[in-house]
């Protein structure tokens, strides 16, 4: 009974997923291998993501989709073996030494219905996984190359001696993160930002008229709300793009107006609060270093907030919407804090032994807060002030870089206070509701 129901079930859901496919291509009707993996990788531990993302690289997400066929597979076991439980139940109980109609003898070779079981299911998940990659690989085909926006110089780097990262992440290296098995891609010629009063239709924008609009430049960092204090989910970009103010005019909005929601194409939304979202801290970028954004980054439109982690910066936004009562976007309704705010952290990219010293160096960052002060140590020694190089904005990270006299060290600690006088935790807290915190720890190879 058990391997009828396993084999009737691969098959089944091998069939629904087909149909599922077929609706997809058709009529564009979502893919429940999509949403079901979509599901699984929002309430995967974080840790287990992170690493995920980074061994398996463009392959991470189209295994995720296999997790969906097997919940759907899993399913239709269930239904199945509980028919085939209640239909047994009705029949006349069989001899106690009776083996159930489809047990194979003991020492029997399996039979070509058993091998079918394993055929499917190993069939199926290739099918899928395949699918979800070769879609993806046709939609960054079909995706806009990026086009020059103005001639950009990223700055001479004077600052680190080799221990800290660039002031600037390339754009190739800036993180790339999103709830999608895979991400959409904009026709910018078809593609038209909606302003609506609670989804009432006040103004329609399209790609040109963005384009036609005044533009400012601003360097900018973005964390991943899913960094761990081991991973380096982060990067700074010169973003170009232009104010909310310049599509709305603020003393137009209704009084009852209390936050400004941002949908994207891909189904994720967040809001900010309104006073928040017409302030010159928040920008709708179009692009990032010197060139127009590409499809892993938001374009044609995205919004950038560093005040908050990466998740309340929505890519691929298709409309904004003025509400009069407290909007829950994808992350707030799962749990998540409706204020984000960023965490203080210090990171070590590089520690370098020269004779009895050491010498060390990373990036610190408190949002729109600033780094007042960087203090790093060895094996819990006294803290040293680390030097700091002078922001090029308020919104980046700070690089810093110190010595240490520290023959023997086997670990390095380091910490940052932010601009309003309050060092990062001591003790790490879990990612779960409002991003993780914690020290600062980097053992010696």
């Amino acid at each position: 009974m058990f391997q009828r129901s396993l084999r009737r079930s691969s098959l089944a859901a091998l069939v629904f997923c087909a149909l599922n496919y077929a609706l997809f291509l058709w009529l564009g009707w979502p893919l429940a291998t999509d949403r079901i993996a979509e599901w699984i990788m929002a309430r995967t531990p974080n840790d287990w993501a992170v690493l995920l993302l980074t061994r398996l690289g463009e392959w991470a997400k189209p295994l995720a989709a296999t997790g969906g066929l097997a919940a759907i597979g899993a399913a239709a076991w269930l239904a199945f073996f509980g028919w085939e439980l209640a239909r047994q139940r009705r029949q006349e109980a069989p001899a106690a030494a009776s083996p159930p109609p489809d047990a194979p003898a003991r020492g029997a070779a399996p039979s070509r219905r058993e091998l079918l079981t394993p055929l499917l299911m190993a069939s199926g998940t290739a099918l899928v996984a395949g699918e979800s990659f070769l879609r993806n690989r046709a939609y960054a085909a079909r995706a806009i190359e990026p086009q020059p926006l103005y001639r950009f110089h990223p700055p001479a780097d004077t600052f680190g001696e080799g221990l800290v990262r660039p002031f600037l992440t390339p754009v190739e290296a800036f993180y790339g993160m999103s709830k999608n098995t895979v991400d959409p891609v904009v026709d910018p010629r078809e593609w038209k930002l909606e302003i609506t009063l609670e989804g009432r239709p006040l103004r329609t924008i399209s790609y040109a008229e963005l384009f036609s609009l005044p533009r400012f430049e601003r360097i900018t960092t973005m964390r991943c709300v899913s960094n761990t204090l081991r991973s380096n989910l982060m990067g700074t970009a010169e973003w170009s793009g232009i104010s909310l103010r310049q599509l709305i005019d603020p003393a137009r909005v209704p009084s009852g107006v209390v936050e400004v929601a941002f949908l994207g194409i891909d189904g994720h939304d967040d809001s900010l609060a309104t006073g928040h979202a017409f302030s010159d801290d928040v920008m709708l970028a179009l692009g990032m270093n010197g060139m127009t954004l590409n499809r892993t980054h938001g374009f044609p439109l995205r919004l950038v907030a560093p005040k908050y982690y990466g998740f309340k910066s929505v890519k691929w936004l298709r409309e904004i919407r003025l509400v009069t009562r407290p909007y829950f976007g994808t992350w707030p309704k799962m749990g998540y804090t409706k204020e984000p705010v960023v965490h203080t952290g210090c990171f070590i990219d590089r520690v370098r032994r020269e004779g009895s010293r050491l010498r060390l160096g990373g990036v610190a960052f408190a949002g729109i807060r600033g780094v007042r002060r960087v203090e790093v140590r060895a094996d819990g020694g006294p803290w040293v002030e680390a030097q700091l190089e002078t922001p090029m904005a308020r919104y980046t990270w700070t690089r810093w870089k110190a010595v240490l006299e520290a023959p023997r060290a086997e670990f390095v600690e380091a910490r940052a206070q932010d601009g309003e006088g309050r060092w990062q935790a001591e003790k790490e807290k879990p990612l779960f509701p409002d991003g993780v915190a914690g020290p600062t720890i980097k053992r010696i190879s």
